[in-house]
């Protein structure tokens, strides 16, 4: 009875499968069918709207303020008209605006996205652009991409588009822009900051709290230029909407007159000022090549401090963690603060060269806004510079004010958070913050002596990295237990208890002073816990070896790092943040990767099969052996 129960539940769950993947394929096929009767309507309605001029807006950068630039100086001078909300940009919504737009609007102006080979072939088709502009090429989308020119060809595609009565708005600046003259046999318009540029600026200030000015001539005719933005880098997206007013019969100076009231997009250099504190908001994406401009608006900026607080940096090339110090040593060198969130955080802790420095990695943004709240004061400018997709430090702003509740870096949303329904629904049980970095701690005392206070600086402290369960003792994150076991074998020396912290074992080796640390912390946690024993204890960062799992080495590899980040173990990030210093030798044990659909927190909690024990335990008795080797290495320096 029980085979025959179980065998129909096993078939029960092959029919719901099966019936999930039918369901999925047909709300697949159905959502196909819509989309493709949308994009004919689009296409029969834009034949219709023959008066209407159809401005397309694309580019690595600036492409959203451009767009809002032009609809303003068309506005003042043609009168209504339609522009693409926000940063929308991809087919749906150039249906929505296009389906919007109606015979008595002048013009319709629509940003357009190009984040991948043929991304704006549908985009073009439907908006059909009479008037094509083209602000920049850098590396956004370099992934997808590969190359600058790959990405300069797609976005060409606007400028192939235009009909032999449009006009083309091309960047002088710069040459992959500028050699899209090539592919349009009609009118084009160049502007920049080049001699030979048609509509040429010069004069080009941005000193904060000044905001950006400029000087624009056309035709023989200069007009000074004053904008409500941030930063000499948007000089090109404001001249580039001045070119294509001028270029639509647009008077200069009414289109300077428009580009004036134009405020800064949410985002993207947005100055917020709360009881004193300037916060230059500039979080809504962040590839690489955004952080210098951003940084040289910084640079120049009249203020009693400056602090940067940078989030997840995108489309870059090469390593990840020398990207993230080199970011943090140019932060460093113009900033009386900086603070790095984010889940690479820690890896920016190279870049602190001097242990005095303000600087600062945390791995959630809710410890990075403890650390900013008692940190802050008036007169202080704040740039936040991050990815509002995967960072939302937005709630860095919201939390000065009022109390935020959801902390999530997983929500997926592009909405602005002040608006989010989850930004009061507790996200999860709060984490334990250290306060201690924030300031001295004004109470506590020591647990029992387990260790006397006041170690010897030749001292070696070398701390396993597990959770404490029982249950847990066999599997791939306690392989740092069991290497330290056999450590305390070798010095035939007793496990004691330091309160409710931690199992250690204090001896020497050949003379050297050396504890052995077991937290009794979960693993995420064993941070705060190791800086309290540090804070007890009197040890330093540079005392430490912190042996561990790697999930990027195979079952039995052992190797040994001298300092870094925290590879993504979540133990380690702990730690790092704990002591905000990535100065601690390192004894990695291979431990492998998961299987295919199994997760990973499952299989680091998993015990080990049979079939590697003797691997694993090789790997302890190759990890003690490296362990001793650092200790050794350290006493000849």
């Amino acid at each position: 009875m029980k085979l025959a129960m179980t065998h129909a539940k096993a078939v029960g769950m092959i029919i719901l499968a099966n019936f999930k993947k039918i369901a999925a394929g047909v709300a697949w096929r159905w959502r196909h069918v819509c989309d493709q009767a949308m994009y004919r309507l689009t296409f029969l309605h834009r034949r219709r709207l023959t008066e209407t001029e159809f401005v397309g807006v694309t580019g690595s950068a600036g492409k959203t303020t451009a767009k809002d630039l032009i609809a303003s100086i068309l506005e003042r001078h043609l009168g209504a008209g339609r522009k693409s909300p926000g940063s929308l940009n991809w087919p749906e919504d150039m249906v929505r605006v296009v389906l919007g737009t109606r015979r008595r609007h002048a013009y319709c102006v629509t940003e357009i996205s190009a984040h991948g080979p043929g991304a704006l072939d549908l985009p073009v088709a439907l908006v059909r652009p009479t008037v094509g502009v083209v602000t920049h090429i850098g590396s956004d989308h370099f992934s997808a991409f590969k190359s600058r020119d790959a990405i300069a060809e797609e976005k060409g595609k606007l400028i192939k588009s235009l009909p032999s009565g449009g006009v083309a708005i091309l960047n002088a600046d710069d040459p992959r822009v500028l050699a899209m003259q090539s592919l349009f046999a009609g009118r084009t318009v160049t502007y920049g900051l080049a001699s030979d540029a048609l509509l040429r600026g010069d004069a080009v200030q941005s000193v904060w709290p000044n905001r950006l000015s400029l000087t624009a001539t056309w035709q023989g005719e200069s007009v000074h230029v004053q904008t409500q933005l941030c930063g000499a880098h948007w000089a090109p997206a404001v001249l580039a909407a001045l070119a294509t007013g001028v270029a639509l019969g647009v008077p200069l100076t009414v289109g300077a007159q428009a580009v004036a009231s134009v405020e800064p997009f949410e985002g993207r250099m947005a100055p917020v000022i709360m009881d004193g504190i300037t916060i230059i908001r500039d979080d809504w994406k962040a590839p690489l090549s955004t952080i210098e401009p951003a940084f040289e608006f910084m640079r120049s900026a009249k203020a009693s401090r400056k602090v940067v607080v940078i989030g997840t940096i995108s489309d870059y090339q090469g390593d990840s963690s020398r990207r993230y110090v080199e970011i943090g040593e140019l932060a460093l060198a113009f900033a009386d603060c900086v603070v790095f969130v984010g889940p690479r955080a820690s890896a920016s802790l190279r870049a602190k060269r001097e242990a005095s420095a303000e600087f600062r990695a945390f791995a959630s943004l809710r410890d990075a806004s403890t650390y900013l709240r008692a940190y802050l004061v008036a007169g202080d400018l704040v740039l936040l510079k991050g990815s509002h997709k995967a960072d939302h430090m937005q709630r860095l702003i919201v939390d000065l004010r009022t109390k935020v509740q959801c902390w999530r870096s997983d929500c997926g949303r592009l909405q602005s958070c002040e608006i989010c329904e989850l930004l009061e629904v507790p996200s999860g049980p709060k984490a334990e913050v250290n306060t201690e970095l924030i300031s001295p701690p004004t109470s506590g005392s020591p647990g029992p002596a387990a260790v006397a206070s006041g170690l010897d600086r030749s001292a070696v402290i070398i701390v396993g990295l597990g959770n404490p369960e029982a249950g847990r003792v066999d599997t791939p994150h306690n392989v740092g237990h069991r290497a330290l076991d056999l450590i305390a074998q070798r010095m035939a020396q007793p496990w004691l208890t330091e309160g409710d912290m931690a199992l250690v074992v204090q001896g020497q080796w050949q003379e050297v002073p050396i504890i052995l640390i077991k937290p009794l912390a979960p693993m995420n946690d064993i941070g705060p816990v190791l800086f309290r024993l540090a804070k007890n204890w009197s040890f330093e960062v540079r005392q430490c070896i912190l042996v561990h799992d790697d999930l990027d080495l195979p079952v039995g590899a052992v190797r040994a790092r001298l300092r870094g980040g925290d590879g993504g173990h979540l133990g380690v990030r702990s730690i790092l943040q704990a002591f905000q210093d990535d100065k601690f030798r390192r004894v990695k044990i291979g431990v492998g990767q998961p299987s295919q659909g199994q997760s990973v927190t499952d299989y680091v909690l998993t015990p080990f099969p049979e079939a590697q024990h003797v691997a694993v335990a090789a790997a302890h008795q190759t990890a003690a052996d490296r362990v001793v080797q650092l200790i050794r290495q350290g006493t000849q320096q």
